[in-house]
Order: structure tokens, then sequence, then C-alpha cells
């Protein structure tokens, strides 16, 4: 996800719809669409890109997810589909039932 106008103060413009943004992505979570997704951004900047690895039956079919998205809807974003193979890496999920928190590593 490309802003369409990189800026210093992102959240200016993405604010108005970072709850509908939230929103769709709960739900895109809750049904099993949403594999990760964050800002695409390091320690000292962030222009209000992001990232968003969905699962989808094919490419045509993540075109019609990203087209869905509500910063893209308003015109905020540009949603790019590229297709992306797991091929290796490691993830280490720690649950912490008593205290109802997670580590992800």
């Amino acid at each position: 996800m490309q802003a369409n106008t990189p800026t210093e103060d992102p959240l200016s413009i993405l604010g108005p719809n970072m709850e509908e943004h939230l929103n769709w992505l709960i739900e895109q979570e809750n049904n099993g669409t949403l594999f990760l997704s964050g800002a695409a951004a390091d320690e000292t900047e962030w222009d209000g890109s992001g990232v968003a690895i969905i699962r989808a039956r094919s490419r045509a079919h993540a075109e019609q997810i990203a087209e869905t998205e509500p910063f893209h809807r308003a015109g905020l974003r540009t949603n790019t589909v590229r297709g992306w193979q797991l091929n290796e890496g490691n993830v280490t999920v720690k649950l912490k039932l008593f205290d109802n928190s997670f580590e992800i590593n």
C-alpha cells in the first residue's frame, strides 16, 4: 500500500479513515484473509505506506480484496498486489494465558 501523498504527518491525512481501516483489518483477520499487516516504516520515518499479506484464491481475488481497503477506496493509498510465496523463516509465538498476553519473535 503506497501512500498517494507522502507527508511528514501521515496521521493527519489517514486519521479520518483510521477507524474504518482498523475495522477492515479486524474483519480480514477474523475471516482468515489477513496473514500479516503493518506500517512500512523504520525508526526514523513513515510516509503513510503499509504492507498487508493476505490469503487469496487467486491474484484476481487478491486484487478484489485490496480494492475494498478503506484508505485505497478514499484515494489516500494505492494498493498494489504482488505475488508472494513463503519459502523459509521462523516465527515463535508465546501465549501467556494467565495474564492474557503474548509475544511474537
